[in-house]
């Protein structure tokens, strides 16, 4: 499924995600999921937590939201990593 605003230059809209999350492919799905990896408080992962927490998609909505929080704790946790020589 062709999403033309999955792409880094344009910010994502919430339209986008939810139709990615409802409709998208698992090819959809890794490229969402890389840039909410890449970025787990960026814009795209701003996009799904607004849908997911407005939206309810069977299968969908709680892996997502599941997801979102725990790229957001692994972030959070390695900023609180001491650096080691």
């Amino acid at each position: 499924m062709k999403h033309r605003h999955l792409v880094p230059e344009i910010s994502p809209n919430t339209a986008v995600v939810a139709d990615i999350l409802e409709r998208g492919t698992l090819s959809d799905w890794r490229r969402l999921a890389h840039e909410v990896r890449k970025e787990p408080y960026g814009p795209y992962a701003r996009a799904v937590r607004r849908v997911v927490e407005g939206a309810y998609f069977f299968g969908t909505t709680i892996l997502w939201k599941d997801f979102l929080d725990w790229c957001q704790t692994e972030d959070t946790m390695h900023d609180r990593r001491p650096e080691l020589d």
